[in-house]
């Protein structure tokens, strides 16, 4: 029953971080009509990954979650409640933080979807529930891992992640279509 104590308190830390990246999908999302996001809108390889694995997003969404934590972590200095989480944006080199964190969200797509491309999975094709699943673990996992080995958050930490983590991205995608952002 110990475990109920971290998974509660591990899983609104996990919002919390979360809330970045979901922040960063919406500036990432107001970046991508801008002039030089447009000259990025190319695949990366469109035998290996398909047309949708674009130059833009390695780009784009590294630079949103260093806006994105900017932000959360003014908001953590402005309410001190916020500062009770175990892992904080205070506690964090934000510049580093943003950075990887959203180039290893988008690196971590690029497996599933070169496996998907052997397959003939059409990119984005979400009548295949284990790959619809999959979608939303790949970036998800590959953040965990380096959360995890990068910057040694605890191990509780992430094994609470690895259930909780797959559902908010799930949610926040459903959520992004309902606002038009995907």
């Amino acid at each position: 029953m110990n475990w109920i104590y971290l998974f509660i308190p591990d899983t609104l830390n996990l919002l919390w971080l979360a809330l970045s990246l979901f922040i960063a999908g919406v500036i990432e999302a107001c970046l991508w009509k801008t002039s030089p996001f447009q000259a990025l809108n190319i695949p990366i390889q469109t035998n290996w990954f398909g047309a949708n694995k674009k130059w833009r997003g390695l780009i784009s969404l590294p630079i949103a979650m260093v806006a994105s934590v900017y932000l959360l972590n003014l908001l953590e200095i402005l309410i001190p409640a916020l500062y009770r989480q175990e892992i904080s944006f205070s506690n964090l080199n934000l510049i580093e933080f943003g950075l990887l964190v959203g180039f290893i969200f988008n690196l971590a797509e690029l497996p599933n979807s070169f496996i998907k491309r052997r397959l003939d999975i059409p990119p984005g094709d979400e009548n295949n529930q284990l790959f619809y699943f999959i979608d939303h673990m790949d970036s998800t996992y590959g953040v965990l891992i380096l959360w995890y080995f990068y910057f040694h958050f605890p191990l509780h930490f992430i094994v609470t992640g690895l259930i909780v983590t797959p559902l908010l991205f799930m949610g926040a995608t459903e959520l992004r279509k309902k606002l038009g952002l995907k």
